[in-house]
Order: structure tokens, then C-alpha cells, then sequence
């Protein structure tokens, strides 16, 4: 694979610092003159004492003349200047040279040879000497004929260095990690959504971008079709299969029951076994078949205003009917006068099954509170059972998923399939609806369900 975005990575960073010198060159140019002072350096320095040297030898010889040390030129745009109190006497190569403030130099910290910068010129010393019984100071200056932008740049304060340099690097460095982040938090959005269960969410990345964070966004979306794919036909041959179930399950009701007129007293005990068998796999193929259409959204929802005790009342009866058939006691509070809006086929299963739910499970005692504010109600069904360990509580809606030992049915009751919840979970997402599992005693399902305003 190619390393894009190593190469991006590196890319920005590097142009990054291109740029902010390229910026701060330009504002050079802009800036006035301005005069820089810096301590001389050691090699500068000992140029100058060799110069005082040389110059104090010639001055030595019969022959000197101060005005040929005007001609001493190393190298172009380099002067030799002697600056004498009186003007008329100090001596340079050029007398544009005698015009230059070197008071700078003059005025240094404890008189010590110092170095100016100026767009003009760059000049060195001073450094006292004596030739032919007159006092000197000694400078060493190298014109620039073209002021340098280098040199424009080393004499920009201080503070403008750190605004330019902070500015740039602020402004590219945001626009390399917003181009950065942007698709990793596409993922980040994407993948949340994944995991709760919206299998055709993807991610809305680039697909012109050919880099690492492209080819990941091609590969998550390319794993999350397949996981779509494989969901939707696990799901498509569950429904398929529970629908070719029925025809010989149908057969097999009408066989046993055709038995029954023939049987034995002995053996009807085993045929009315067999139908009650029949009959729960019945139930459960139709389970799987309503949570089928569920989740494939071929359900038709017939939303209505409903009243809150219209839809509980008959639920809650039956409920308790079926507490006290088993000796157990079910504790409602009073229904609170709300209104929903929604289907109430729907809705009577959801709530039928999780209360159904909580009896089964409840060793003693069923608890049934509801209570609303101006925006929600608030059921809460809790049952005094093992209750379920933490780490299995959000599987409870995944279909035929069963919890260990630990949570079973109370006697004289049969377990079931593992689908009531996850039909209940479906039927109240259809309404805008949360389901919530928590352990308090037992198992404790609590359901947010918005009003109708």
C-alpha cells in the first residue's frame, strides 16, 4: 500500500515551515529600515585585531601613508574605515562611508567591539588604535549595495517573529487536521450508528481521496455492506424457514388431531402431548415470522390517539390473572391519565411481553409504576427474581439469545424463545420509544415512550 499519508503528514509539516519564512521574508520587505545591535562574534573579532596589527606595522615604515589604507579593499563591499574626532582627518575608501551613524558602536556595554545590521550596510568594531601619533577607531563594513531580505528579517522585533511564525503554523496546521479528522470522525459517526443496529449506515467519505484514511473509509464501508448482507439474509432464511415450517406443522396438528379420535385411553396422554408441542412451536414460528416483518419494516403501522388506561387496563388484568394462577403478586400503581399515539397492536404486545416477562421470572413479587411529565411516560416493570449479570444485559433483545442458569422460570412455567423482548424492542422503536435493562433485586425494565401533545 502506498504511504499517502505519511507523505501528507510530512508534507504539510514541511510547508508548513516554508511557508511561514517565505511570509515572514515578505513582511520584510515591508518593514522599515530599522538598526539591529549584536555582540561581535570570535571570528569577526580577531579579523579586526589582526587588521589593528597590520595596520600598526605599516605605520611603522618609513614610507606609510594614512590615505593607501583607504585603497585596503579585501574583497568588494568591504572597507576599512578610521574615524578621527576630527572629521577631516579620518580616513575611508569611500566617502559615503564617513556619512554612516556608527554612534551605536561608539556606545556599546562596557566599549567592547559590537556588530549593527542595517538594510545598507554591516559594520563591526570599534576598536581604538594609535598610527602616527593620532588616535583611530577601527570599523570593518561591508556595504549592501541591494538591502538583503535576510537581513531585513533578523532586524524584525521580536514579537512579530512570533505572531507571523504562530499565525501560519495555526492556519495550515487547522486545515491539515480538519482535513485529517474529518474522515475519521465520519467513521467514528458511522461505526456508532452500526452498533446500534442501523446496518445501513456508511460512511460519507471522499471517494476521490486515495490515501490510508480513503482506503480505510472504502474498506469499512465495503465491511459494512457484507455485515448488512449477512444480517439481512440470516434474517430472510430464518422467516423463510419458520414460513416452510408451517405447512407440515399444520399437517402434523391435523394428523394428531385426527389421532385423537382413535386413541387409546393410554395413548392420548402422548397426543396431547404432541399438540401442546405443536402449539408451542406454532407460537414460536409466528414470533419469528412478526419480528421478521418487524425488522424488515413490513409491518403496517396504524398510528392512533390512544388513552393510556384504554391500552393498559386490559393488559394489566390479564396480567394479574395470570400473577395469581401462579401465586405470585402483581403491584400496579395508578395509571396516570396521558395519551400516546401510535399502533396499539403494537404497543400492547411490547407491553404485554415485557410484563409477561417479568411474572414468569418473579419469584414472589411483580412491580408495575408508571408515571409521566409533559413529555414522556416513564414504565418501569421490575420483578423480584436472580435478576441477570451485568454483562448479558444489553443481549436481552437479541433474538433466541438465553441467559445463563442463574435467571430461570419459576416452576409450573416453561422458558421461552428468546424473542418476546427483542419483538418488544422493535415494536417500540417503531414509536420513538427507549427500552432500558437494569438489575435492582431482579430484573428491571424501564420504557421512555413520548406523549402525544
Amino acid at each position: 500500500m502506498k504511504r499517502y499519508l505519511l507523505v501528507k503528514v510530512f508534507a504539510w509539516f514541511w510547508l508548513t515551515i516554508i511557508a511561514t519564512m517565505l511570509l515572514l521574508l515578505g513582511i520584510s520587505m515591508l518593514q522599515p529600515d530599522v538598526v539591529e545591535t549584536h555582540r561581535i562574534s570570535k571570528p569577526m573579532l580577531q579579523n579586526l585585531k589582526q587588521l589593528e596589527k597590520a595596520l600598526i606595522r605599516a605605520s611603522e615604515r618609513p614610507n606609510f601613508e594614512l590615505n593607501k589604507v583607504a585603497k585596503l579593499r579585501k574583497r568588494k563591499a568591504r572597507n576599512i574605515y578610521l574615524s578621527h574626532r576630527d572629521a577631516e582627518k579620518s580616513v575611508a575608501a569611500d566617502p559615503n562611508i564617513k556619512t554612516l551613524n556608527l554612534d551605536l558602536l561608539s556606545f556599546t556595554e562596557d566599549a567592547k567591539p559590537a556588530a549593527i545590521f542595517t538594510p545598507e550596510y554591516k559594520a563591526f568594531g570599534p576598536l581604538e588604535l594609535t598610527l602616527q601619533g593620532e588616535s583611530y577607531r577601527l570599523y570593518l563594513i561591508f556595504e549592501n549595495h541591494t538591502p538583503s531580505a535576510l537581513i531585513k528579517l533578523r532586524t524584525l522585533p521580536l514579537w512579530v517573529k512570533i505572531a507571523v511564525v504562530l499565525g501560519a503554523s495555526l492556519l495550515l496546521c487547522f486545515w491539515f487536521t480538519r482535513d485529517l479528522l474529518s474522515p475519521i470522525k465520519e467513521l467514528q459517526k458511522a461505526a456508532a450508528k452500526l452498533s446500534r443496529g442501523e446496518l445501513s449506515s456508511r460512511a460519507d467519505i471522499n471517494t476521490k481521496r486515495q490515501d490510508e484514511l480513503g482506503q480505510l473509509g472504502h474498506d469499512f464501508n465495503l465491511m459494512a455492506d457484507k455485515l448488512e448482507s449477512l444480517v439481512n439474509n440470516q434474517k430472510r432464511l430464518l422467516a423463510d424457514i419458520s414460513h416452510e415450517l408451517r405447512s407440515p406443522l399444520t399437517r402434523l396438528q391435523m394428523a394428531t388431531g385426527l389421532a385423537a379420535g382413535h386413541a387409546t385411553a393410554q395413548s392420548q396422554s402422548y397426543i396431547e402431548r404432541i399438540e401442546r408441542e405443536a402449539q408451542l412451536v406454532e407460537n414460536m414460528l409466528s414470533d419469528i415470522l412478526h419480528l421478521s416483518k418487524l425488522e424488515a419494516d413490513q409491518v403496517p403501522i396504524d398510528k392512533q390517539i390512544i388513552k393510556l388506561n384504554e391500552l393498559l387496563d386490559p393488559i394489566l388484568e390479564d396480567a394479574l390473572f395470570e400473577a395469581q394462577q401462579l401465586g405470585k403478586n402483581l403491584v400496579v400503581t395508578a395509571l396516570p391519565e396521558a395519551t400516546l399515539y401510535g399502533d396499539p397492536m403494537l404497543l400492547n404486545r411490547a407491553f404485554e411481553n415485557i410484563i409477561r416477562n417479568a411474572i414468569k421470572y418473579a419469584t414472589n413479587r411483580i412491580n408495575v409504576d408508571i408515571e409521566s411529565d409533559s413529555n414522556q411516560l416513564l414504565c418501569t416493570i421490575s420483578d423480584d427474581g436472580k435478576g441477570v449479570s451485568e454483562d448479558m444485559l444489553d443481549k436481552l433483545c437479541i433474538p433466541f439469545f438465553r441467559v445463563s442458569s442463574a435467571r430461570t422460570p419459576t416452576k409450573n412455567q416453561m422458558g421461552g424463545f428468546g424473542l418476546g423482548l427483542a419483538i418488544a424492542q422493535h415494536a417500540l422503536k417503531v414509536h420513538d420509544a427507549h427500552i432500558e435493562f437494569n438489575n435492582n433485586v431482579g430484573l428491571q425494565v424501564s420504557i421512555r415512550i413520548p406523549l402525544h401533545r
